[in-house]
């Protein structure tokens, strides 16, 4: 229940975007597709940093108890795993927009202003 309540609230950041779409000429698909990529980024990344803060602080108080050293241990390898999906669906949402713009996936330039 709580993950759907996330993906929710992410969900409601975009749809302002896909409301103003029809009302701008300029917002494309690919310019949607580029805001949801960077939000995506700043909150998954966000979220992932601050977990993995947390899991290395609780590690370095466990005091030597097995336990919390353990929960420590797993809550830092989420945290990890959680940065590799945010780099796969950033990956996923570029080849979208690439496949969409009919070009190769650019590295470091903006995929909207080619045509």
């Amino acid at each position: 229940m709580k993950r759907f309540t996330i993906l929710f609230l992410l969900a409601l950041l975009i749809v302002p975007l896909l409301a103003f779409a029809q009302a701008d000429p300029q917002n494309t698909i690919c310019r949607v597709l580029q805001y949801t990529k960077t939000i995506i980024a700043a909150v998954g990344f966000g979220i992932a940093i601050i977990i993995l803060i947390i899991g290395g602080i609780r590690y370095m108080t466990s005091g030597g108890d097995e336990e919390k050293a353990g929960s420590a241990r797993k809550q830092i390898v989420n945290a990890l795993i959680g940065i590799v999906i945010v780099f796969a669906a950033v990956f996923i949402i570029a080849l979208v927009q690439g496949f969409l713009m009919k070009a190769d996936i650019p590295i470091g330039t903006d995929p909207c202003n080619i045509i």
